[in-house]
């Protein structure tokens, strides 16, 4: 059975309701080059702008390589778009630190930020998706919090003082008259697809080393993860309802997560057994493991590495932060298709290569 004129009319403009030409920030990084997977699907065409050229292969793709702290980069490749896909960010979870790397994290984050957003303004770009974060409410405990929690007052890390300052740029920007129309979206630790990005291959680094030996905290504190295809979605949906329905989403905040809250340590456990590996026993207290998160970032500031620990890292672990996301469903129509157990299956072939090829060496 053929679609009618009528019907292929409808589907082709419902593809293009955000286009034509989207620009995705990142495109060359891990969620960028999934969002840009999707808007190829829907027949967009797509500006790439990264460091470095996007690595999929297809000609739809235009790459803009350049600095997002360069305002002449950043306006080249918003030349010609309808939409923004911003996904750049520089994570970094120190709460001490020098001066040299505040710069640098508020020059991207927050700087770079800014300069896209002129850009676009110049450029007369429609509509712009901002990817933040649910760490820009997180300096208390918060257990299944909603988007009334005003921004973190006091901060514990400079990824969640730069990611709420950039999201108060991007809403701040939305235009209801003649302007452009934005939206961000907090979503938490973002996982899944082939490789299972940064949170998934550091966790599988810490068990080809044999570093998982202990639990952090008492396993009661509670936070959120989102699957990189349930992200790319809510993206989407964002995009569509910017031009469906602008009045009410335009200089909004969404927690967008796979609406499964639990304990971060515990969340992994699918993964370990699958892999056949034990699970620790032992337990460290959250307060101990804080104070040496603290000693971590001192060594760090008198000169020493920078290591994938922090007090920010032990809270992220230990303090609950769990968030409705009755509101994505309602107003952006948003629903996870991808939960904890699925995701995790598609990950082993993974983990299992890059466990063999650490120990290999």
């Amino acid at each position: 059975m053929t679609s009618s004129p009528s019907t292929s009319k409808k589907n082709e403009t419902k593809k293009k309701s955000f286009g034509p030409v989207c620009l995705v920030t990142g495109g060359a990084g891990y969620l960028g080059s999934f969002i840009i997977k999707r808007l190829l699907e829907q027949e967009y065409t797509v500006h790439s702008f990264d460091l470095t050229p996007c690595p999929i292969e297809d000609e739809r793709i235009i790459n803009f390589v350049g600095d997002i702290r360069n305002y002449e980069d950043a306006h080249k490749a918003c030349q010609g778009v309808d939409t923004i896909f911003h996904t750049v960010a520089l994570i970094n979870l120190l709460g001490l630190y020098r001066q040299k790397v505040r710069d640098r994290v508020m020059h991207i984050n927050v700087s770079g930020t800014a300069q896209l957003l002129k850009a676009a303004t110049d450029n007369s770009v429609k509509h712009f998706v901002y990817t933040s974060s649910n760490n820009v409410c997180f300096d208390h405990e918060i257990v299944m919090g909603d988007e009334s929690i005003p921004h973190a007052t006091r901060p514990l890390d400079l990824y969640t003082e730069t990611k709420a300052m950039a999201e108060k740029l991007v809403l701040e920007a939305d235009d209801g008259k003649t302007g452009m129309r934005t939206i961000a979206l907090r979503p938490g630790g973002i996982w899944g697809g082939s490789e299972g990005g940064v949170m998934i291959q550091s966790f599988v680094q810490q068990l080809a080393n044999g570093a998982f030996k202990a639990l952090i905290g008492d396993g009661s504190a509670e936070v959120d993860n989102t699957h990189v295809a349930n992200l790319v979605d809510a993206e989407i949906l964002a995009a569509e309802k910017l031009v469906s329905e602008p009045n009410i989403v335009g200089g909004q905040a969404y927690y967008i997560t796979d609406d499964e809250p639990m304990n971060a340590l515990e969340w992994f456990r699918p993964l370990v057994d699958e892999l056949g590996m034990k699970w620790p026993t032992v337990r460290l207290p959250a307060s101990l493991m804080y104070w040496v998160g603290f000693l971590v970032e001192v060594a760090h500031y008198l000169g020493g590495p920078e290591l994938p620990f922090s007090r920010m890292g032990m809270l992220k672990i230990t303090r609950s932060h769990s968030f409705r996301i009755d509101r994505a469903r309602r107003e952006l129509g948003y629903e996870p298709r991808i939960k904890r157990e699925e995701g995790l299956k598609e990950i082993v072939p993974h983990a299992e290569k890059m466990i063999w090829e650490l120990r290999k060496k």
